[in-house]
């Protein structure tokens, strides 16, 4: 995934790409003392996102698949 600043990042599963990407956004130890409800709907919600910009939705932000 590329952000429109120019950031990177590469995972092999949308999960690794959204942990990422939260990391990024909200700093390493954003789900430190979250409930795991509430971090498993963070996740979710950045999921949905990441698959927002597959669909073009999301303007600037690319998401390349790499299949061998």
């Amino acid at each position: 995934m590329t952000t429109p600043e120019g950031d990177t990042f590469t995972a092999d599963t949308d999960v690794r790409l959204a942990s990422l990407w939260a990391d990024a956004q909200l700093g390493a130890s954003w789900d430190d003392g979250l409930p795991p409800f509430d971090q498993h709907d963070a996740m979710n919600d950045m999921i949905d996102e990441i698959h927002a910009i597959q669909d073009g939705e999301i303007p600037g932000y690319t998401v390349t698949e790499f299949h061998p």
